[in-house]
């Protein structure tokens, strides 16, 4: 196998779980965060999962993106991985802007709606022409599924059956997947980056969930969202569902995956009912909250589901239930909206230029 470097940006559980994925494979791997790390230290990353388990080392691990790329020659990998929350998009646009050029190839692993938008938009910002852009994508989903991992432990519980990306345009999204698919056997092509957008479902899910247990998540008590989830339960996830379709059929995407075809596909569930699917997601049995701040709803609401209601009001389409997730979530939390259709510099023209 040739050897080809990758740099992993972000060590949250799916940042290290890349970077074991990717060096398991023999691939050369940089990691870097924007916060110190134990792997910094020992170079090594310890896989205790059913996938890739061993230990695994990394070529660098810094807090200091120059140091990285003094180790690769002056420059950074080619090839990279941008593992992070919504709020962390434009921060490390801004931190990878001085070594970015167009011949890099940049998948944004992220469950926020727009992050691949926005990294771009903000890279234009920095100063770098929108020819001179690199290529890059985004994905519905992530490649697997990994939870509990620590400073330098990963869990991978399962791979992603598909996930699926697209980049700015045809041509920019094969040279994605020629960058991507050796290492990704699971990765598959999108039509459009609005359609990426669209079939993102993680705020979908999670919202109603959290929304029907907020007394247990502010008394900070530690729960499996997931357990013992009522059929009643799965219908507000259902309602909120209808919503997100009647958006992408507004705007003539017209495949989107619901979220039972969602998990089907992703997992290999089975069943006629979202609950019977729901019921068979033994990797989620440990996706426990305990943090007044988990990404589920300070993530999801203001980075998943309010640009899916700027997508809809643009599209002229009423969304009474989206509407009233996002009234209870935004008022429980009290946070700031950011990503409005002036910072996206969204407008309906456009959205249909892109289809």
């Amino acid at each position: 196998m040739p050897q080809t470097s990758y740099l992993v940006v972000g060590k949250g559980h799916i940042g290290l779980a890349t970077a074991v994925y990717l060096s398991a494979q023999g691939y050369t791997v940089y990691l870097f965060s924007r916060r110190s790390s134990f792997v910094a230290q020992t170079r090594t990353i310890h896989s205790i999962g059913p996938i890739s388990p061993g230990s695994y080392p990394v070529a660098a691990c810094s807090n200091n993106l120059d140091e990285l790329a003094a180790l690769n020659g002056g420059q950074l990998p080619l090839n990279v991985l941008i593992c992070c929350r919504g709020q962390d998009i434009e921060p490390y646009a801004k931190i990878l802007a001085k070594y970015i050029n167009s011949q890099m190839n940049v998948l944004v692993l992220c469950a926020s709606r727009f992050a691949s938008r926005v990294f771009c938009k903000v890279l234009q910002r920095q100063g770098i022409a929108e020819a001179h852009l690199p290529a890059v994508a985004d994905v519905n989903n992530t490649p697997f599924v990994s939870r509990g991992n620590t400073e330098d432990e990963v869990r991978i519980s399962t791979l992603t059956n598909k996930f699926f990306v697209a980049a700015q345009n045809r041509t920019m999204t094969n040279r994605i997947v020629a960058a991507f698919q050796d290492a990704f056997s699971n990765l598959w092509l999108a039509a459009s980056v609005l359609e990426i957008d669209l079939n993102k479902v993680n705020d979908i899910i999670h919202l109603p969930l959290l929304l029907v247990s907020l007394a247990r998540w502010e008394s900070g008590e530690d729960y499996n969202i997931y357990h013992k989830v009522g059929p009643r339960t799965v219908a507000l996830i259902e309602h909120l569902d209808r919503d997100r379709i009647a958006v992408g059929e507004a705007l003539g995407v017209l495949n989107l995956i619901d979220i039972k075809s969602h998990y089907q596909i992703a997992y290999g569930t089975t069943g006629p009912s979202l609950y019977e699917h729901m019921q068979q997601l033994g990797v989620y049995s440990s996706t426990t909250l305990c943090n007044p701040h988990h990404r589920y709803l300070v993530e999801d609401l203001p980075y998943g589901c309010f640009p899916l209601q700027v997508l809809a009001r643009l599209a002229g389409v009423e969304t009474p239930f989206l509407d009233s997730c996002i009234t209870i979530g935004s008022k429980f939390l009290d946070i700031p909206l950011p990503w409005t259709a002036e910072f996206l510099e969204l407008e309906r023209q456009l959205l249909s230029q892109e289809l």
